[in-house]
């Protein structure tokens, strides 16, 4: 029998590093359900109160299943080997904007990040086109480097190979116009502070300032024009 999950955060189990280790190792059915009350216990249960202790602030997230899709893949791995939940900030017009904050726990730790993880095409274009407006470029470094000295740089992301088609390979800020993905990110490494309710500190400062980038490319990028995008984001 499941046990109910905690009524309040106070970290993940003391062996949830532990058990995404042994499931990068082993990820199949059979070590899934000889360790599932851990993973109950210790990630399933703490995520849910995670959940419910950022919802006032941030809006409530959405926890992913663990189970990965394999109709369409190659790769038959049954499990992601992390867990993670994502949530669209409300604003002050009440509605989402297009930015996402992000966290995931692994065997490598704690990750959190902020932005347009797949940017549609115009909304990568507005970002290209922002490349050659002085003005808009001063705010965007400035914005940039405030927060990489918060621990939360840009994310290489997977950038085109030379230059998106119409731009010169040898344009002076080719390295944001090879950009697929507008995402800051932070890493913390397994440390005992993630079985504490220092963890839910840690997430919600993290996300507080990581939020100013969703708000920097809502005012600067701004919603996807392309209708099919938007409904297929509906489904």
């Amino acid at each position: 029998m499941t046990a109910p999950p905690p009524t309040t955060f106070t970290g993940f189990g003391a062996d949830a590093v532990d058990f995404f280790d042994g499931l990068t190792a082993d990820n199949s059915r059979a070590y899934w359900q000889s360790h599932r009350r851990t993973y109950d216990d210790s990630i399933a249960g703490p995520m849910q109160a995670l959940a419910d202790a950022l919802t006032p602030e941030f809006g409530l997230p959405k926890i992913f299943r663990p189970h990965r899709d394999l109709r369409f893949s190659p790769d038959k791995r049954p499990y992601h080997e992390y867990t993670r939940m994502g949530v669209r900030p409300l604003r002050a017009t009440g509605q989402p904007g297009d930015g996402v904050l992000f966290l995931s726990l692994s065997a490598d730790g704690l990750f959190l990040a902020a932005g347009y993880y797949e940017p549609a095409r115009d909304q990568l274009e507005r970002f290209r086109t922002i490349q050659d407006d002085p003005g808009e470029m001063r705010d965007l470094d400035g914005t940039l480097e405030r927060l990489a000295s918060a621990g939360f740089p840009l994310d290489e992301g997977r950038p085109v190979k030379t230059a998106p088609r119409g731009w010169r390979r040898d344009h002076p800020r080719i390295e944001f116009l090879r950009r697929t993905s507008l995402i800051v990110s932070a890493s913390h490494a397994p440390a005992p502070w993630l079985a504490t309710r220092e963890c839910l500190t840690v997430i919600a400062e993290g996300w507080r300032t990581a939020d100013s980038w969703n708000v920097w490319l809502d005012s600067h990028i701004g919603p996807s024009l392309d209708p099919t995008r938007h409904n297929r984001r509906r489904q």
